[in-house]
């Protein structure tokens, strides 16, 4: 038997961006051209672009590299980053049967190789599937192929994981940065407003007590009942504004730390004033349910206070126009417990473990930050209390506060 010159050999050798003929394929060998195609695609994955089209790009050149075989890639992932994608190619001229296997991406073919991609944990699957049985065989060339490009495949799973963690943290760390500068506004705003209230005091007084004046004065002289009344609404008015006044400043004055015996039932009126126009505006209906020579809590005045304010606060951005809120108190061994009832949206069941996180919230934009019930597990937790909630979608939710009972 003659042998083949070099020459002959390099002219059966197909082009590299040809595929290989099957009658040229020997068991047991991949040909070059084929690695050669498995090396540019792991030089030019695009991990970048997400799993989906990591997927498309594998699928496509293994496609191109033999166009007789059917070639598929079902990449698992968590629901929240995407969840399944699944990639199929057929060769020209084929359609995949109606009923689908769910083991296979080709059951209208007449063999499937299916590999699993052993050191992806999530459980990625490479398919690979045609009717010429013995092209498939496991010593076959497409079946060493496919093991080659399973660990490309791995590779780049990696690698767009790694990327779109990286994405995601730094996502996260801008939205944080965002809060933070929005908090330190809030806070400065707060300050200057409690400077402008603090100004206000001063008017405030004046015309309160110029309106006593003016009212005593119409009652001893005899003056006209309807105009008495007007000063007695004026005066009315000014000392609600001067009280309201007073009470802010003292709530935005930073707290000393120091934990006192206080009366809980005056803590949840005051923070009820503060949020009047809160309940006014959603049309609440409030009810407080009060329990009888309630011992004190131990606790700091200014924190208590902020705890009901944020509560009721997010109890009245949570209903709808003419729900209703309920403040419960009891006496429960040596704790006191406060239960903040409403009949809002409620919470989703995925939310429950995340309610009190710093920057978790469902409100729309605008309408808070994310910082009021970390705020207020800090607060309770901090005293020696505890908190927790309860929520049934559509049926409102439950605060309910143990706070400790003051020594």
């Amino acid at each position: 038997m003659t042998q083949r010159t070099s020459r002959e050999r390099a002219a059966r050798r197909p082009a590299r961006d040809q595929p290989v003929e099957p009658s040229l394929l020997v068991p047991g060998q991949v040909p070059a051209e084929w690695l050669d195609r498995l090396l540019v695609l792991g030089c030019e994955l695009p991990v970048a672009h997400g799993l989906g089209r990591l997927g498309e790009a594998v699928v496509d050149a293994l496609a191109s590299i033999v166009p007789t075989c059917a070639f598929g890639v079902c990449i698992a992932d968590p629901p929240a980053a995407g969840g399944q994608h699944v990639v199929r190619r057929l060769p020209a001229g084929l359609a995949t049967a109606g009923d689908r296997d769910p083991s296979r991406l080709f059951p209208s073919l007449a063999r499937e190789r299916v590999l699993v991609v052993s050191s992806d944990p999530a459980g990625t699957t490479l398919h690979c599937a045609g009717d010429d049985v013995a092209l498939l065989d496991d010593d076959g060339p497409v079946a060493h192929l496919l093991e080659r490009a399973a660990l490309v495949l791995a590779a780049g799973l990696r690698a767009t994981r790694a990327n779109d963690r990286a994405a995601s943290d730094a996502q996260q760390l801008q939205y944080l940065e965002a809060q933070v500068v929005q908090s330190e506004k809030l806070a400065s705003l707060g300050q200057i407003a409690a400077g402008v209230v603090h100004e206000l005091n001063n008017p405030l007084t004046s015309i309160l007590t110029y309106t006593e004046y003016l009212r005593r004065k119409a009652e001893r002289h005899g003056g006209d009942e309807a105009d008495v009344e007007r000063l007695r609404r004026i005066e009315g008015a000014a000392e609600r504004i001067l009280r309201f006044s007073r009470d802010l400043v003292a709530y935005a004055r930073p707290s000393t730390g120091v934990r006192t015996a206080l009366d809980v039932h005056a803590a949840i009126d005051q923070a009820l004033g503060f949020c009047e126009h809160e309940i006014v505006a959603s049309e609440t209906h409030l009810v407080r349910s009060y329990a009888a020579d309630l011992p004190r809590v131990h606790a700091v005045a200014a924190e208590l206070t902020q705890v009901f304010v944020n509560l009721v606060t997010n109890a009245c951005h949570a209903m709808t126009p003419g729900g209703t809120l309920t403040i419960a108190t009891e006496r429960a061994g040596d704790r006191v417990r406060v239960r903040v009832r409403d009949t809002g949206h409620g919470i989703e069941p995925g939310h429950l473990d995340r309610v009190f996180d710093p920057f978790f919230t469902t409100k729309s934009e605008g309408r808070g930050s994310g910082l009021g019930l970390s705020i207020v597990a800090g607060i309770v937790t901090s005293a020696g209390g505890s908190i927790s909630v309860e929520s049934t979608p559509g049926q409102g939710a439950s605060f309910d506060l143990e706070l400790r009972v003051a020594p």
